[in-house]
């Protein structure tokens, strides 16, 4: 709790909020000694109650908070880049996992539909061979941009290894899936690398459906998988 209020005020606003609290509970205490001991009330025992606290407080708070601000940031650097892919900045193929076995433990147990997609460059190597690593890499950064943009809020976008990718799809059947994922192909084959030596992009993708058929996530994965392996050897670029 502490942590989201550093969060949601920073620093400063947060030292500031303590400080006061702080000269508050300060004079509560020495007027309330005061009264008990002498039944009156010192102005300099008051005075003394709100610089001290106003002056010494703040520093160490402001310096702990920061500490702790910087530690927090860290953090989630740390678990930011635990579960997204360095180059493309999509999750990686562990986080994924993690999602999609979740997704279809909660499918067992309630019910419903989820579809899952893996895509393949038809054409990686050939990039990679001829236009360099770097022309590679752009490839992976430029088709994940274009996936991303087609995804809904609640949709699952991973790099699963090397050029292959793998979509999750909450509360969607195979035919709006396919419909999505139409649009995606469209736009990559439409992109370009590098306009300049007209470098340009194909992929495949192979979709599965959940279904009371299938016992685990592997096996739906398989069936994902051997759908991409239909759409590249029957020409590529293509859903099936």
């Amino acid at each position: 709790m502490f942590r989201r209020l550093l969060r949601k005020y920073g620093a400063v606003r947060l030292t500031v909020v303590i400080a006061l609290i702080a000269i508050l509970i300060s004079v509560t205490i020495t007027v309330s000694i005061d009264y008990l001991v002498d039944q009156d009330i010192s102005q300099f025992g008051v005075i003394l109650s709100i610089l001290i606290p106003a002056v010494i407080a703040p520093v160490f708070e402001y310096q702990a908070l920061r500490l702790l601000d910087q530690l927090d940031k860290t953090e989630e650097r740390l678990r930011t880049l635990s579960i997204t892919d360095e180059l493309t900045g999509v999750y990686n193929r562990r986080h994924f996992m993690e999602l999609a076995n979740a997704e279809f433990v909660r499918m067992e147990r309630y019910g419903g539909v989820f579809s899952i997609a893996i895509m393949d460059f038809d054409n990686f190597k050939m990039v990679n061979d001829l236009y360099g690593h770097l022309a590679g890499d752009k490839a992976l950064v430029l088709v994940s941009e274009i996936c991303r943009a087609n995804l809904r809020e609640n949709d699952i976008f991973a790099r699963y290894g090397g050029d292959e990718f793998v979509f999750l799809f909450p509360q969607t059947d195979e035919s709006q899936a396919r419909e999505g994922l139409q649009r995606t192909i469209l736009q990559i084959s439409n992109a370009m690398i590098d306009p300049g030596r007209q470098i340009h992009i194909h992929v495949s993708m192979g979709i599965f459906t959940f279904s009371p058929k299938v016992h685990t996530l592997d096996d739906l994965l398989q069936n994902a998988d051997m759908a991409l392996y239909r759409a590249k050897q029957t020409g590529g670029n293509k859903v099936v």
